[in-house]
């Protein structure tokens, strides 16, 4: 992720304990400390001269220093090595911090150190063990922690959340600490950063008009450091690029660059041109793309930031290609795909592959884009299947959670009832009505308790319910996944083709939205997600009740039509392709306009024999049929009516990077809706 500027935590030491400065328990404190108090300001101003000015004061005061005094001086380096780009250098100190608190029993700075651990995770993109790291230095913090403290957490907890896309959470966390600083006449640049990160979310859920006010609001605090203002001003270009206010949005990334620049920021000047590399990018200017590349990619190196380096690496190899500079351009490409592979960040790659594919099949090179999207599509298709098998293991793992819970609570409520039974007996000799009572009240409690637990049964029942119904469904579109239609073809297999008539046959309709990343570019992923939902819906009302229409992953979707008239496929296919693309999809942001691409098989397939197989060589063959029509134009679907060879020779034809059966089988084509010129 995007290192985002972080709070000045040695300035809240300042401000935010309790008693005296504890720099002042001594004169050659005092003077320390009076010394501090000048770096930070400078720091405001010129980020490397404030840290040459600290290293000189380390120096002086070595490691026989008092603890709070090495405990301020590491703090404040931290922030300085983050504000020149030197990561590796910032988490090094914040181990050496973690230490250097746990032997002088502070728990206070032991955990602000321990948040360092989470940002250097979430600055790997390694979200998940992020949050695990979280909460393990929530649950240790002390009884009553400091507001300074309280604020850097919710800072870190909203950070997590925005990384992993929980942007409700995300918003609530940075709120939560706002709140906890808003009376601080002294925290305006505190606030501002908090305010620059409120403004990312808005702009992450597509807001920016609301991302813009909450600038504004930010700059009006007082006393900003010269980072600060360097930071909104990235953000800013970010959110008037959103409203395409360009040239609005280039003059706010320039304002941020000469920040970044004058105040020695270095991993803030890298995150800027790389922003401005990809900006020139989307719009086809691949000479100035390639310029700010190779600008952004050298600033990246110097800060070693990682993620920055794979950001300009991908900018400047897709602005080679763009100027058919493929030899150059392909080696960046796919060491940055490499690279995400092995960290498997799936998703990325994915994007990475059709971004490559699509500028194939504009330079003409079709066979090379065909092969690169049928990676793509196997990697979106992994990634998918990874993030749905860790949603059913983490609710299975809430529901086995909490059973263990209803048993613990369970098992002590028959202990308070056995110590009653007990309690009774005792007394039994000497108060026969008391004890009476009391096996009363003890069989009231289990009557309760029997019916809690019936209670938990129904709940038990509702979960697998719900289990098995997202197990089977898509949680965005509420269709029908691939494992339930796996489900249907081994049933099928069976049972044999559905259907009196004899001469019915099953229709598949594998369909993909053309130009769909295109949709998320320019209106958003929230927009993409309407279309997903709006096309599931038109598919939905094109077909019959007793046909399965499921999501099949991504932008893909899958009807299974059984026991259809075959004279009536293209008919039917025509009513998909018109029901969703004649009128544009209403999405908020305006019009969207959505066609299809498909391809169209029916079972038993023309012209196999039956030992061929069924439906697993009718999706291979309707896959290729689908790309087949994305290659000549889009808007179509191509119905497999006919094989010139063999099955098995026209399967083997389909395998590999080159594949192509063009001359192995017979199609009909069938055009959507006539597009608006």
């Amino acid at each position: 992720m995007p290192l985002s500027s972080r709070l000045l935590l040695c300035l809240a030491l300042t401000f935010c304990l309790p008693g005296a400065p504890l720099l002042a328990a001594a004169p050659s404190g005092a003077l320390a400390g009076a010394e501090l108090d000048a770096i930070r300001t400078l720091s405001h101003s010129s980020t490397l001269d404030a840290l040459a000015r600290l290293e000189a004061l380390q120096a002086r005061t070595g490691k026989d220093a008092p603890y709070p005094l090495r405990r301020d001086l590491l703090r404040t380096e931290v922030t300085l090595r983050e504000d020149a780009g030197q990561l590796e250098r910032a988490y090094a100190l914040e181990r050496q911090a973690l230490l250097l608190a746990i032997d002088n029993n502070d728990p206070v700075f032991a955990a602000l150190a321990r948040l360092g651990a989470v940002h250097q995770l979430l600055d790997q993109n390694r979200t998940h063990e992020a949050q695990e790291a979280l909460a393990k230095v929530r649950a240790g913090l002390p009884e009553h922690p400091p507001p300074m403290l309280r604020i850097a957490l919710g800072r870190a907890e909203g950070d997590a959340f925005n990384a992993k896309g929980q942007f409700d959470k995300a918003l609530a966390s940075y709120l939560q600490a706002l709140t906890l600083q808003q009376d601080d006449p002294k925290a305006g640049d505190s606030r501002a950063q908090l305010l620059t990160r409120i403004a990312r979310v808005y702009i992450n859920i597509d807001n920016p008009a609301k991302a813009i006010e909450t600038i504004g609001q930010a700059l009006r605090e007082p006393d900003l450091a010269a980072r600060t203002v360097g930071r909104l001003q990235f953000t800013d270009a970010i959110a008037l690029l959103k409203q395409q206010r360009d040239k609005e949005g280039i003059a706010a990334f320039n304002n941020a660059l000469d920040s970044a620049t004058r105040g020695g920021q270095a991993g803030l000047e890298a995150e800027v041109r790389g922003n401005i590399a990809d900006y020139f990018l989307r719009q086809h200017d691949y000479p100035r793309a390639e310029q700010e590349a190779r600008l952004a990619l050298s600033a990246s190196e110097r800060v070693k930031d990682e993620n920055m380096v794979l950001m300009a690496k991908a900018n400047l190899g897709f602005a080679l290609m763009g100027q058919k500079r493929f030899a150059e351009g392909l080696p960046y490409i796919d060491a940055v795909i490499a690279n995400m592979e092995q960290a498997g960040a799936i998703a990325d790659v994915a994007a990475m592959l059709d971004e490559k594919g699509r500028m194939q099949e504009q330079a003409g090179l079709y066979k090379d884009a065909l092969a690169t999207v049928r990676k793509q599509q196997a990697a979106q298709h992994s990634g998918e299947r990874a993030a749905r098998d860790r949603a059913v293991a983490a609710l299975q793992e809430e529901y086995e959670a909490g059973q263990r819970t209803r048993q613990i609570d369970l098992l002590r409520r028959e202990n308070q009832v056995k110590d009653a039974d007990l309690r009774s007996r005792n007394l039994l000799q000497l108060l026969t009505t008391v004890g009476a009572l009391l096996m009363v009240a003890a069989g009231a409690v289990v009557l309760v308790l029997y019916r809690r637990s019936a209670g938990a049964n129904v709940r038990l029942n509702q979960l697998n319910s719900q289990l098995s119904y997202h197990s089977r469904h898509d949680a965005l579109t509420g269709l029908y996944n691939r494992r339930s239609f796996l489900e249907k073809m081994a049933v099928r297999g069976k049972r044999g083709r559905p259907g009196d008539d004899p001469r019915s046959v099953d229709c598949i309709v594998l369909m993909d939205i053309d130009h769909f990343k295109q949709i998320n570019d320019r209106w958003g992923h929230g927009v993409g997600d309407a279309v997903l939902v709006e096309v599931a819906r038109r598919l939905s009302a094109a077909m019959r009740d007793s046909d399965m229409v499921m999501r099949w992953g991504g932008e893909e979707f899958l009807i299974y039509a059984p026991a259809a008239d075959p004279a009536h496929v293209a008919d039917i296919v025509a009513r998909v392709l018109h029901g969703t693309g004649a009128t544009p999809v209403e999405a908020g942001a305006g019009n969207v306009p959505v066609t299809l691409s498909a391809g169209v098989v029916t079972l038993p397939l023309p012209g196999a024999g039956a030992e061929d197989g069924d439906w697993e060589p009718g999706i291979r063959l309707a896959d290729w049929a689908l790309y087949h029509g994305k290659k000549n134009g889009r808007n179509q679907a191509h119905i497999v009516t006919g094989l010139l060879a063999p099955l098995a020779s026209v399967l083997a034809a389909l395998d590999g990077a080159h594949a192509d059966a063009s001359g192995l089988i017979e199609m009909a084509c069938v055009h959507g809706p006539q597009r608006n010129k």
